[in-house]
């Protein structure tokens, strides 16, 4: 009898493992089948999607991976966003890999969808629902239906891509086809920026070539815009008192206008353009200390012993109006202190144009002096650290080396310690610091992180700017000596 007890008391002790032993094996039994409902979520159920935030995240779609029944079969799904009540009809729909799970979009893309693809009005507020569908790559399986996900969202009307300015403040005057192009600010929806030479007399702003209308013009005062969309608006212009160099910046969704008379060049952008680049236009680096002086720094490649260029004022474009900047003397090749004159097509029949042989060349073009230096770029063959960020201090003659890149003479890096103190590039190690150095800037320039432009003294010249470090800690810098770029990265 006592040995029975003691069976009964042990079996009684066990049955909860045995339990358990049996659920985890029906548990895990059940996982490896692949079973999971399907069903779709978002990280907001209601959004006023954002004109000035175009770019940023509007809405992320997550979903659970569904059932393959376990077929081990491969599972493909399809997005579906339609207007609340319409059953998804004339939905918005888009098929995506198996494996994925999420869907993001961006202010502008869920805009463009509402308003093009779902065909919702310009500031219009509207109930959405979506779903998703699941299809498991079997023969004759249905596809799985994911429970309707509610949402709300406001859509915005789409603003310009594109600016020009018209009047007979520009060259162009009132001619809506010969309107001068703006530039894109980057980073900022909206902003517009343009600098040149315009004449006294009177401008707005259209959106389109050859369009007088959506266009922007004078508001309550010289610092505000106006959207124009149809003739009966009122039409005001803004007033250019004397002719002269002006910078203009805008945004089109603040409405903000600055017209800025400058001791400035006539072009603010310049394009180096010729067989080197299979006459792409590719912009030049404004000097970083002299608006006058712009740097194009660049491997020329060319199947031909020599090849030819010229400098744009006018992107992407070769009408005979536009002024290039030309050598005086057609084939001139390359050299220091070189004469510069500014001519269109129309002007020069002959279409004047530098003729160098191919090379790794750093070219200095000054619109103040109108003189051109092309050169061919030797490289250091070390570029050193110095600074009381450094470990040696102001010890020029220990100066740090960075080290370069396997099969690329121009890109260095290097890795260590910093303290909180200024630093500065060295190329020579020029124990009376007469030599050359890569400089901030701007005084006391705190690293961004980033790719970042630098300054490169001459010997014996320029401005002593340096960085400041303003945290201790391990940090990578890699150094362009070329295109004349480093980026200060603390680990």
């Amino acid at each position: 009898m006592k040995t029975i007890d003691k069976i009964f008391i042990a079996l009684l002790f066990l049955f909860p493992f045995i339990l358990f032993s049996c659920k985890k094996d029906l548990s895990e039994t059940f996982k490896d089948t692949g079973e999971q409902k399907l069903a779709l979520s978002a990280d907001v159920d209601s959004l006023t999607l954002d004109v000035s935030n175009p770019t940023g995240k509007a809405v992320k779609f997550s979903w659970t991976r569904g059932s393959n029944q376990g077929t081990n079969a491969g599972i493909t799904y399809q997005f579906q966003l339609a207007l609340a009540g319409t059953n998804f009809q004339n939905s918005f729909s888009v098929d995506l890999e198996k494996g994925t799970n999420t869907l993001e979009y961006t202010h502008e893309e869920l805009n463009a969808i509402l308003t093009e693809d779902i065909s919702l009005n310009f500031d219009t507020e509207a109930d959405l629902e979506a779903r998703i569908i699941a299809t498991v790559a079997v023969e004759g399986m249905e596809p799985q239906v994911s429970e309707t996900l509610n949402l709300f969202a406001k859509t915005y009307k789409p603003i310009a891509k594109t600016l020009f300015l018209i009047g007979p403040a520009t060259a162009g005057g009132w001619s809506a086809d010969d309107a001068t192009p703006m530039n894109v600010v980057a980073g900022t929806a909206g902003g517009f920026t343009w600098q040149g030479k315009l004449n006294a007399g009177e401008l707005k702003f259209i959106t389109t070539l050859g369009q007088f209308l959506p266009s922007y013009t004078k508001g309550d005062n010289d610092q505000q815009l106006y959207l124009r969309e149809t003739d009966s608006q009122p039409d005001d212009k803004f007033n250019i008192p004397a002719t002269g160099v002006y910078q203009i910046t805008l945004n089109i969704i603040t409405k903000v206008i600055s017209i800025e008379a400058k001791d400035a060049p006539q072009y603010g952008q310049l394009w180096f353009v010729g067989g080197f680049t299979g006459w792409n236009f590719e912009p030049m680096e404004n000097d970083m200390l002299d608006p006058f002086v712009f740097h194009f720094n660049a491997e020329l490649n060319s199947s031909n012993a020599t090849d030819e260029f010229k400098i744009a004022t006018v992107g992407n474009s070769f009408d005979g109006d536009k002024v290039f900047l030309r050598p005086a003397v057609n084939g001139q090749g390359a050299g220091t202190n070189l004469d510069v004159v500014k001519l269109s097509g129309d002007e020069n029949p002959e279409d004047n144009k530098w003729k160098i042989a191919p090379g790794v060349y750093k070219i200095k073009l000054d619109l103040r002096t109108m003189k051109i230096d092309i050169v061919k770029y030797n490289p250091f063959p070390v570029i050193y650290l110095v600074g009381g960020a450094t470990s040696i201090g102001w010890d020029i003659a220990n100066a740090l080396p960075m080290t370069a890149l396997s099969g690329n003479p121009y890109k260095f890096t290097w890795t260590g310690p910093l303290g909180t103190d200024e630093l500065k590039f060295t190329c020579d190690k020029k124990t009376d610091w007469s030599g050359a150095f890569f400089l901030a800037s701007t005084a006391n320039k705190q690293p961004s992180g980033t790719v970042e432009p630098m300054v490169y003294s001459p010997a014996g010249s320029g401005t002593d700017y340096k960085w400041k470090i303003s945290s201790a800690g391990t940090y990578t810098i890699e150094l362009d000596q070329l295109q004349e770029t480093v980026k200060i990265t603390k680990q």
